[in-house]
């Protein structure tokens, strides 16, 4: 199972943030370098939104999950 460490406010600032690079993405007539750019972060902000889970956050020890949650908003494993 997946350790999550993104609290809901930055899920949603992350989520945010994918939707307006995309946005932009797709308005552009042309799409070059910066377009491909914004639309891999685009991507990965989605990605650690859906998921909970940013993995750069994990290699630097940060975690912006709610700390009453032992699970790390994980579901209980077992029973």
């Amino acid at each position: 199972m997946i350790n999550r460490n993104l609290g809901t406010l930055e899920r949603t600032l992350r989520l945010v943030g994918a939707v307006v690079l995309a946005g932009w993405v797709l308005s552009r007539d042309s799409h070059g370098p910066l377009s491909a750019l914004a639309g891999i972060a685009a991507l990965a902000l989605f990605a650690n939104a859906i998921f909970s889970r940013c993995y750069l956050w994990a290699l630097l020890g940060i975690s912006s999950c709610d700390p009453d949650d032992e699970h790390g908003g994980a579901p209980p494993q077992g029973s």
